[in-house]
Protein backbone atom coordinates (compact mmCIF):
# COMPACT_ATOMS: atom_id res chain seq x y z
CA UNK A 1 0.00 0.00 0.00
CA UNK A 2 2.95 2.21 0.31
CA UNK A 3 2.74 3.49 -3.57
CA UNK A 4 0.24 6.65 -3.69
CA UNK A 5 -2.98 5.90 -5.86
CA UNK A 6 -3.69 9.12 -7.53
CA UNK A 7 -7.28 8.28 -9.39
CA UNK A 8 -10.36 6.26 -8.69
CA UNK A 9 -9.38 4.07 -11.79
CA UNK A 10 -5.71 3.24 -10.45
CA UNK A 11 -7.66 2.60 -7.31
CA UNK A 12 -9.71 0.39 -8.84
CA UNK A 13 -7.31 -1.90 -11.00
CA UNK A 14 -4.75 -2.31 -8.10
CA UNK A 15 -7.54 -4.50 -5.98
CA UNK A 16 -9.22 -5.58 -9.19
CA UNK A 17 -8.79 -9.70 -7.94
CA UNK A 18 -10.45 -8.80 -4.85
CA UNK A 19 -12.68 -7.10 -6.06
CA UNK A 20 -14.00 -9.72 -8.35
CA UNK A 21 -14.10 -12.18 -5.15
CA UNK A 22 -16.76 -10.34 -4.40
CA UNK A 23 -18.71 -10.43 -7.67
CA UNK A 24 -20.10 -13.43 -7.61
CA UNK A 25 -21.98 -12.51 -3.67
CA UNK A 26 -22.33 -9.23 -4.06
CA UNK A 27 -21.46 -6.68 -7.57
CA UNK A 28 -22.71 -9.41 -9.87
CA UNK A 29 -26.08 -9.15 -7.83
CA UNK A 30 -26.20 -5.20 -7.78
CA UNK A 31 -25.35 -5.59 -11.34
CA UNK A 32 -28.44 -7.96 -12.27
CA UNK A 33 -30.49 -5.80 -10.62
CA UNK A 34 -29.70 -2.35 -12.19
CA UNK A 35 -30.01 -4.08 -15.49
CA UNK A 36 -33.62 -5.85 -15.02
CA UNK A 37 -34.60 -2.21 -14.18
CA UNK A 38 -33.22 -0.75 -17.08
CA UNK A 39 -34.95 -3.88 -19.11
CA UNK A 40 -32.78 -3.03 -22.19
CA UNK A 41 -34.69 -5.32 -25.13
CA UNK A 42 -33.39 -7.40 -28.13
CA UNK A 43 -31.73 -4.82 -30.63
CA UNK A 44 -31.33 -1.77 -28.22
CA UNK A 45 -27.66 -0.49 -27.42
CA UNK A 46 -26.71 0.24 -24.30
CA UNK A 47 -23.81 2.61 -22.44
CA UNK A 48 -22.65 0.84 -19.05
CA UNK A 49 -21.27 3.61 -17.31
CA UNK A 50 -18.53 3.13 -14.80
CA UNK A 51 -18.82 -0.64 -15.42
CA UNK A 52 -16.25 -2.51 -13.40
CA UNK A 53 -15.68 -5.89 -14.08
CA UNK A 54 -19.24 -5.78 -16.06
CA UNK A 55 -21.78 -6.79 -13.63
CA UNK A 56 -24.51 -4.91 -15.17
CA UNK A 57 -23.07 -4.75 -18.46
CA UNK A 58 -22.61 -8.54 -19.09
CA UNK A 59 -26.71 -9.23 -18.69
CA UNK A 60 -27.56 -6.26 -20.19
CA UNK A 61 -25.54 -7.90 -23.03
CA UNK A 62 -27.56 -11.02 -22.58
CA UNK A 63 -30.63 -9.07 -22.70
CA UNK A 64 -30.06 -7.83 -26.19
CA UNK A 65 -28.84 -10.08 -28.08
CA UNK A 66 -26.73 -10.41 -31.24
CA UNK A 67 -28.45 -7.52 -32.55
CA UNK A 68 -28.14 -5.07 -30.09
CA UNK A 69 -24.63 -3.65 -28.60
CA UNK A 70 -23.28 -2.87 -25.14
CA UNK A 71 -20.15 -0.08 -25.00
CA UNK A 72 -18.95 -0.62 -20.69
CA UNK A 73 -16.98 2.28 -19.87
CA UNK A 74 -14.67 2.39 -17.16
CA UNK A 75 -11.31 3.89 -15.72
CA UNK A 76 -10.14 0.66 -14.10
CA UNK A 77 -7.80 -0.77 -16.50
CA UNK A 78 -7.68 -4.15 -14.06
CA UNK A 79 -11.07 -4.42 -13.67
CA UNK A 80 -11.94 -3.88 -17.52
CA UNK A 81 -9.50 -7.02 -18.47
CA UNK A 82 -11.82 -8.91 -15.94
CA UNK A 83 -14.68 -7.57 -17.68
CA UNK A 84 -13.57 -8.90 -21.08
CA UNK A 85 -12.54 -12.38 -19.85
CA UNK A 86 -15.49 -12.92 -18.73
CA UNK A 87 -17.30 -12.02 -21.92
CA UNK A 88 -15.10 -13.93 -23.66
CA UNK A 89 -16.17 -17.26 -21.27
CA UNK A 90 -19.86 -16.54 -22.00
CA UNK A 91 -19.10 -16.61 -26.43
CA UNK A 92 -20.52 -12.47 -26.06
CA UNK A 93 -19.71 -10.93 -29.06
CA UNK A 94 -21.77 -7.43 -28.59
CA UNK A 95 -20.07 -6.13 -25.93
CA UNK A 96 -17.10 -4.14 -25.74
CA UNK A 97 -15.32 -2.93 -23.03
CA UNK A 98 -13.14 0.58 -22.97
CA UNK A 99 -10.40 2.34 -21.05
CA UNK A 100 -12.16 5.93 -21.34
CA UNK A 101 -13.61 8.48 -19.16
CA UNK A 102 -17.16 8.14 -19.59
CA UNK A 103 -18.66 11.50 -19.71
CA UNK A 104 -16.58 12.44 -22.52
CA UNK A 105 -17.42 9.50 -24.37
CA UNK A 106 -19.00 9.68 -27.97
CA UNK A 107 -22.29 8.32 -28.24
CA UNK A 108 -23.48 6.42 -31.30
CA UNK A 109 -25.50 8.50 -33.94
CA UNK A 110 -28.84 9.10 -32.72
CA UNK A 111 -27.87 8.24 -29.13
CA UNK A 112 -28.23 5.05 -26.58
CA UNK A 113 -31.16 3.40 -25.73
CA UNK A 114 -30.37 2.93 -22.60
CA UNK A 115 -27.63 4.69 -20.37
CA UNK A 116 -27.49 2.68 -16.85
CA UNK A 117 -24.65 3.44 -14.22
CA UNK A 118 -24.44 0.99 -11.11
CA UNK A 119 -22.67 2.50 -7.83
CA UNK A 120 -20.58 5.25 -9.65
CA UNK A 121 -22.27 8.40 -10.09
CA UNK A 122 -20.74 9.35 -6.55
CA UNK A 123 -17.31 8.93 -7.54
CA UNK A 124 -17.61 11.66 -10.34
CA UNK A 125 -15.95 14.96 -9.86
CA UNK A 126 -19.13 17.27 -10.15
CA UNK A 127 -21.83 14.52 -9.92
CA UNK A 128 -24.79 16.60 -11.08
CA UNK A 129 -22.59 18.01 -14.22
CA UNK A 130 -21.06 15.13 -14.72
CA UNK A 131 -24.68 12.88 -14.45
CA UNK A 132 -25.98 15.46 -16.97
CA UNK A 133 -23.31 14.58 -19.27
CA UNK A 134 -24.30 10.57 -19.47
CA UNK A 135 -28.02 11.80 -20.00
CA UNK A 136 -26.93 14.18 -23.15
CA UNK A 137 -25.61 10.57 -24.39
CA UNK A 138 -29.09 8.95 -24.71
CA UNK A 139 -31.21 9.58 -28.03
CA UNK A 140 -34.66 11.54 -27.45
CA UNK A 141 -37.12 9.24 -25.00
CA UNK A 142 -34.05 6.82 -23.89
CA UNK A 143 -33.87 5.47 -20.09
CA UNK A 144 -31.04 6.46 -17.71
CA UNK A 145 -30.67 4.44 -14.76
CA UNK A 146 -29.02 4.57 -11.54
CA UNK A 147 -28.02 2.59 -8.73
CA UNK A 148 -26.63 3.81 -5.28
CA UNK A 149 -25.98 2.39 -1.47
CA UNK A 150 -28.88 3.63 0.32
CA UNK A 151 -28.55 5.58 3.83
CA UNK A 152 -27.30 3.80 6.23
CA UNK A 153 -26.00 0.71 4.13
CA UNK A 154 -22.78 -0.96 5.09
CA UNK A 155 -22.58 0.74 8.22
CA UNK A 156 -20.87 -1.87 10.40
CA UNK A 157 -18.54 -2.85 7.95
CA UNK A 158 -17.48 0.63 6.95
CA UNK A 159 -17.46 2.36 10.83
CA UNK A 160 -15.18 -0.57 11.72
CA UNK A 161 -12.80 -0.06 8.85
CA UNK A 162 -13.14 3.93 9.22
CA UNK A 163 -12.39 3.34 13.31
CA UNK A 164 -9.16 0.66 12.37
CA UNK A 165 -7.38 3.43 9.92
CA UNK A 166 -7.61 5.80 12.02
CA UNK A 167 -5.73 4.48 14.46
CA UNK A 168 -3.13 5.11 12.02
CA UNK A 169 -3.77 8.64 10.39
CA UNK A 170 -6.82 10.85 10.25
CA UNK A 171 -8.78 9.96 7.42
CA UNK A 172 -10.54 13.03 6.00
CA UNK A 173 -14.16 12.59 4.81
CA UNK A 174 -14.58 11.73 1.29
CA UNK A 175 -16.44 13.98 -1.24
CA UNK A 176 -18.30 10.90 -2.99
CA UNK A 177 -19.93 10.20 0.79
CA UNK A 178 -21.33 13.79 0.62
CA UNK A 179 -22.45 13.42 -2.65
CA UNK A 180 -24.01 10.22 -1.72
CA UNK A 181 -25.88 11.64 0.73
CA UNK A 182 -27.71 13.52 -1.77
CA UNK A 183 -29.23 11.00 -3.42
CA UNK A 184 -29.69 8.20 -0.80
CA UNK A 185 -33.76 7.77 -0.38
CA UNK A 186 -35.80 7.20 -2.74
CA UNK A 187 -37.28 10.44 -2.47
CA UNK A 188 -34.10 12.21 -2.99
CA UNK A 189 -33.38 9.44 -6.06
CA UNK A 190 -36.61 10.70 -7.38
CA UNK A 191 -36.25 14.45 -7.04
CA UNK A 192 -32.32 14.22 -8.36
CA UNK A 193 -33.02 12.56 -11.45
CA UNK A 194 -36.01 15.22 -11.59
CA UNK A 195 -33.35 17.96 -11.69
CA UNK A 196 -31.36 16.62 -14.44
CA UNK A 197 -34.17 16.64 -16.51
CA UNK A 198 -36.23 13.44 -16.27
CA UNK A 199 -39.43 12.41 -16.77
CA UNK A 200 -41.72 10.50 -14.30
CA UNK A 201 -38.77 8.56 -12.44
CA UNK A 202 -39.44 5.55 -10.89
CA UNK A 203 -37.57 4.59 -8.21
CA UNK A 204 -37.19 1.32 -5.72
CA UNK A 205 -35.45 -0.09 -3.00
CA UNK A 206 -33.64 -3.96 -2.60
CA UNK A 207 -31.71 -5.32 -0.17
CA UNK A 208 -29.08 -8.42 -0.27
CA UNK A 209 -28.09 -10.47 2.61
CA UNK A 210 -24.74 -10.83 2.42
CA UNK A 211 -22.71 -12.97 4.84
CA UNK A 212 -19.43 -11.24 5.99
CA UNK A 213 -16.49 -13.07 7.93
CA UNK A 214 -13.28 -10.81 9.01
CA UNK A 215 -11.71 -12.74 5.91
CA UNK A 216 -14.43 -11.50 3.09
CA UNK A 217 -14.54 -7.88 4.98
CA UNK A 218 -10.93 -7.44 4.38
CA UNK A 219 -10.85 -8.78 1.27
CA UNK A 220 -13.87 -5.57 0.43
CA UNK A 221 -12.02 -3.25 2.27
CA UNK A 222 -8.94 -3.64 -0.12
CA UNK A 223 -10.95 -4.49 -3.48
CA UNK A 224 -13.18 -1.42 -3.51
CA UNK A 225 -12.49 2.31 -3.01
CA UNK A 226 -12.03 1.91 0.62
CA UNK A 227 -8.55 0.70 -0.43
CA UNK A 228 -7.74 4.69 -0.74
CA UNK A 229 -7.55 4.73 3.22
CA UNK A 230 -4.50 2.46 2.99
CA UNK A 231 -2.18 4.39 0.53
CA UNK A 232 0.73 5.45 1.89
CA UNK A 233 0.78 3.16 4.67
CA UNK A 234 3.97 0.59 5.72
CA UNK A 235 2.70 -2.65 5.26
CA UNK A 236 3.43 -3.46 8.91
CA UNK A 237 0.61 -0.32 9.82
CA UNK A 238 -1.87 -2.24 7.07
CA UNK A 239 -1.51 -5.16 9.25
CA UNK A 240 -2.22 -3.11 12.27
CA UNK A 241 -4.97 -1.61 10.48
CA UNK A 242 -6.07 -5.33 9.41
CA UNK A 243 -6.45 -6.61 13.19
CA UNK A 244 -7.66 -3.95 14.55
CA UNK A 245 -10.64 -3.76 11.99
CA UNK A 246 -11.38 -7.52 12.43
CA UNK A 247 -11.34 -6.83 16.25
CA UNK A 248 -14.14 -4.06 15.57
CA UNK A 249 -16.07 -6.56 13.56
CA UNK A 250 -15.90 -8.82 15.82
CA UNK A 251 -17.45 -7.00 19.26
CA UNK A 252 -19.56 -5.22 17.15
CA UNK A 253 -20.69 -8.29 16.03
CA UNK A 254 -20.73 -7.82 12.21
CA UNK A 255 -21.72 -10.71 10.15
CA UNK A 256 -24.18 -9.08 7.83
CA UNK A 257 -22.92 -6.21 5.29
CA UNK A 258 -25.88 -4.72 5.25
CA UNK A 259 -25.98 -4.43 1.50
CA UNK A 260 -29.04 -2.06 0.29
CA UNK A 261 -29.11 0.05 -2.93
CA UNK A 262 -31.54 2.81 -3.92
CA UNK A 263 -32.55 2.48 -7.81
CA UNK A 264 -34.27 5.04 -10.30
CA UNK A 265 -35.16 5.31 -14.03
CA UNK A 266 -36.21 8.18 -15.85
CA UNK A 267 -36.79 8.57 -19.38
CA UNK A 268 -35.03 11.76 -20.99
CA UNK A 269 -36.43 13.73 -24.06
CA UNK A 270 -33.08 16.39 -24.77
Amino acid sequence: MAAEQNTVGDVFSAGAEEFHRWSPGLWDRVGAATAALAAPVVGESVLDACCGAGASALPAARAVGPAGRVDAVDLAQGLLAIGERRAREEGLENIRFHAHDVTSWPAPGDGYDVVQCALGVFFFPDMDRDTAALTRKLRPGGRFVVTVWEKGALSGWQSALRGAVETERALPRPPQMDQLARIDTTDALAAWLTGLGGSAPQVARRRFEVPLSPETAWVLAVGSGTRRMLDGLSPEAVERVRAEFTARLTADGVTDLDARVVMGTARFTA
